[in-house]
């Protein structure tokens, strides 16, 4: 709870001082509540038109504000009476409900899929709370703000939030008549004048909204059917996917938003100066390190799990670069894809296909190398032959993990790594691993993060295999614990780009369709 750490250098005791608006003798009733655990304590504090107010806009952070401040609230509100004692309490409640969803989320990340390997956090103390109410100025947005998420990627979907949810409150977002004919550069058509606010909306530059197919409109086009992972080729078709693109409707660009910003409540509230983030939904890795009096960021494509082999959404941190890697078969890949390969094959064949992938088969735990042609393949691919043996690739230019990996620490087999399949990185669908995330520039991460050490970039490529050759052994570099890095794997379908545009993928994964089917306060 790095957030909160910082603040919670200001002690109740110093807090007195703080609280000009109470005398001395309330606030140290205050106190002792607070120090029992009681949360109303906290929040009797909070003047009840300002919790209205602060939950009326917490739609910013992608909650329903209509969940939290019911319409039998604002009934009693406007009838007035004495809603210290018919109303508060009710709202109080309901606030301290909303300070958990900003902070925990709404949904259980364990409800979700077996790919997102978070467990709930903890929600905040009553005595951080309270920490966190004054540093705010007992204003209740004030506090919403500083209880909800701080990190990147959060921040980033909160402000395409912003964005679109107003759009579709004061119709700027308009349903784009519909065509009749494809239409492509210099064409004009009276439908491409909403297509081009939609775009402008979107965050796509367009210096005119009239009806020409111009060139702004074909970047436009082009980038949204990269990111809808096809080959772009500036055109809008009739019933083609930028057509179903521009056809979803506000609401559900507000739902998908709102989805992205639940996942990011189950990280950290803050990142750390250093960190690694990988968007799995768009296949893009960051590096940023503000440690420097110049930040200094690192960005490229990836290629990380598919549908039937998702990359986990999770924490981990980068322990150790391995230079001439081995490869350690999966046992999903083992036997899914190898053995399948090997079943039918004559035993000159498969001494043929170990030798020409540079292939080792070994006992578990690596005690025994075994003969492959000895194997009984067929039987294990029938479950006659218990699988009691691994398959390791020795370390060359051909190695399925290219020649860098990127230790992590989990337990799941799951790692950044380089990859002999470079021309990947080149195609719009880039969801095609077993899992692990490889890169498209390992060579500039592993330069970083043995900068405290003596391999430089050309001693680390003068170790890297060269064409033809095979190595006998990796070389393993731990990384000092100053120089490990914490790494983020998060699937966000959403957010504003760098370029101030608003982008949108699809739920190929089908997380966000989880969620849905569990949140309780959507819009």
């Amino acid at each position: 709870m790095i957030g909160v750490a910082r603040l919670t250098i200001i002690s109740l005791s110093m807090l007195t001082a703080l609280n000009a608006s109470k005398s001395f003798a309330q606030y140290k009733t205050s106190v002792v509540a607070v120090k029992r655990g009681d949360y109303s304590a906290v929040l009797a504090q909070l003047d009840l038109a300002d919790m209205r107010n602060g939950m009326q806009e917490v739609w910013r952070h992608g909650l329903n504000p209509r969940v939290y401040w019911t319409d039998r609230m604002e009934n009693m509100y406007n009838e007035g009476g004495n809603l210290s004692r018919s109303l508060k309490p009710l709202v109080n409640q309901s606030f301290l409900k909303m300070l958990n969803d900003l902070y925990l989320g709404n949904v259980d990340p364990q409800n979700v899929g077996r790919d997102v390997k978070f467990i709930r956090k903890d929600f905040l103390t009553p005595e951080q709370l309270m920490t966190l109410l004054v540093a705010s100025g007992r204003r209740s947005a004030v506090l919403a703000d500083k209880v909800a998420p701080q990190n990147p990627p959060y921040v980033s979907v909160k402000e395409a939030l912003q964005r679109i949810y107003p759009a579709c409150l004061n119709n700027t977002w308009v349903e784009i008549p519909p065509l009749n004919t494809p239409l492509r550069l210099y064409m004009r058509h009276h439908a491409i004048v909403e297509i081009k606010k939609r775009m402008s909306l979107l965050g796509y530059k367009m210096n005119n909204e009239n009806d020409m197919f111009d060139a702004e409109l074909l970047n436009a086009v082009s980038d949204i059917q990269w990111n809808m992972r096809i080959r772009p080729d500036g055109e809008i078709s009739p019933n083609g996917k930028v057509w179903a693109f521009l056809n979803v409707t506000c609401m559900d660009r507000v739902r998908q938003l709102q989805a992205d910003m639940e996942k990011m409540r189950w990280f950290p509230q803050y990142f750390e100066n250093r960190y690694i983030f990988v968007n799995l939904a768009m296949s893009y890795f960051v590096m940023s390190d503000k440690s420097y009096e110049w930040p200094r960021v690192m960005s490229f494509r990836t290629v990380n799990g598919r549908p039937a082999r998702k990359s986990p959404t999770m924490r981990d941190e980068v322990i150790r670069v391995i230079i001439n890697p081995y490869w350690v078969v999966p046992p999903t890949i083992f036997s899914e894809d190898k053995v399948r390969d090997l079943k039918d094959l004559t035993k000159e064949q498969v001494a043929e296909y170990f030798t020409s992938h540079n292939y080792e088969v070994w006992t578990s735990g690596f005690t025994r190398r075994i003969d492959p042609t000895t194997v009984d393949w067929y039987g294990i691919s029938v479950g006659r032959v218990a699988p009691d043996i691994i398959i390791r690739q020795l370390p060359h230019l051909g190695n399925a993990l290219g020649v860098l990996k990127f230790d992590l620490t989990n337990s799941f087999a799951i790692y950044l790594h380089d990859t002999n399949q470079r021309e990947l990185f080149d195609v719009p669908m880039r969801q095609l691993s077993s899992g692990c995330v490889r890169l498209e520039k390992p060579l500039d991460l592993a330069e970083y993060l043995l900068e405290e050490t003596p391999w430089d970039r050309k001693t680390i490529e003068a170790v890297m295999a060269r064409p033809g050759e095979v190595i006998a052994k990796p070389t393993e570099l731990p990384l000092p614990k100053a120089s490990q890095i914490p790494v983020y794997l998060a699937y966000l379908t959403s957010g504003l780009s760098s370029d101030g545009v608003v982008r949108f993928v699809d739920d190929i994964y089908g997380q966000n369709a989880a969620i849905r089917r569990y949140l309780t306060n959507s819009f």
